[in-house]
């Protein structure tokens, strides 16, 4: 049996997801009796059921701390992904010299405003 902050913290992680992905109360409140139930069954103590989920609450929604994001925002642009030929010289050189032509264009210059991330 893991120790008992190790089931607390489970109990309360998987609360706070329910959480998140619930906007509704009413449904909130169904998943996480649902939840109460399987924890019973699985043999958890129902006060420690109790105690460790009464830490979580749906008006505290606002609140419940944001999903991580991985790694840093950034703005990929316009992605260029292609299947690798050895024969073909390298692409992404040919692409950022002739760069220039697609800038000269209005139309193409308001669509791509930056150059291409190729892959």
């Amino acid at each position: 049996m893991p120790p008992t902050g190790v089931k607390r913290g489970f109990i309360k992680g998987q609360a706070l997801r329910l959480l998140r992905t619930n906007s509704s109360k009413t449904l909130f409140e169904e998943m996480i009796k649902n939840f109460k139930k399987q924890l019973q069954e699985r043999g958890y103590p129902e006060r420690f059921i109790r105690n460790t989920l009464s830490q979580v609450n749906f008006e505290d929604r606002k609140a419940s701390p944001p999903t991580k994001t991985q790694g840093k925002e950034t703005n990929l642009g316009f992605q260029f992904v292609t299947q690798y030929q050895p024969s073909v010289p390298n692409l992404k050189q040919i692409i950022m010299n002739k760069w220039h032509l697609i800038k000269k264009q209005p139309l193409l210059n308001e669509i791509f405003k930056e150059p291409p991330l190729i892959s």
